[in-house]
């Protein structure tokens, strides 16, 4: 028999509606980065942008095959969140599940892998269409917007994580 006080392992919840919208969501953000690597791939120079300075400037240039690397990267970073939500008990969140809320603490923790899930792979498409900026000058956008949608970016998972964490923390 576990303390009420002790730490239980979060377990996994039917996912509602909107979970599966989010879902979704962030399948269409997977196929759209696929896309869009095959598209950018194809008429893409012999160089093209792998790295960026805080200005948002390219600091390194490298192959077109890039494209695909950063592609793979998106994609084994949402099978990541899609395993974390069909498997919570492998989510690390600064909380302690407790046994008599164990359900609505487990659901909180996977919306928010959810939303995650799809912030982060925003991210990757940014990226994207920043390398792809250098070879198509409608997709170019000003290096002082890039930097601050990456931040942007990041703090909004970070405001994600503290916003689940308290909420989660809080529930009886």
């Amino acid at each position: 028999m576990k303390l009420n006080n002790q730490p239980v392992k979060p377990v996994r919840v039917p996912p509602t509606r909107f979970d599966r919208v989010l879902d979704l969501v962030a399948l269409f953000l997977v196929v759209l980065l696929w896309v869009l690597t095959i598209k950018f791939y194809i008429d893409a120079p012999e160089k093209v942008p792998t790295g960026f300075d805080a200005a948002g400037n390219p600091r390194g240039w490298g192959s077109a095959a890039f494209y695909f690397f950063m592609s793979g990267m998106g994609t084994f970073y949402a099978v990541a969140m899609f395993f974390a939500t069909y498997f919570p008990q492998f989510i690390n969140m600064p909380v302690v599940l407790k046994e008599s809320t164990i359900v609505p603490q487990s659901a909180l923790m996977i919306r928010c892998c959810r939303w995650l899930n799809i912030v982060g792979l925003s991210m990757f498409l940014f990226i994207l269409f920043q390398m792809a900026g250098y070879q198509y000058e409608a997709l170019r956008m000003d290096a002082s917007l890039f930097v601050a949608g990456m931040i942007g970016s990041v703090f909004l998972m970070l405001g994600f994580i503290i916003y689940y964490s308290v909420r989660i923390s809080r529930v009886k």
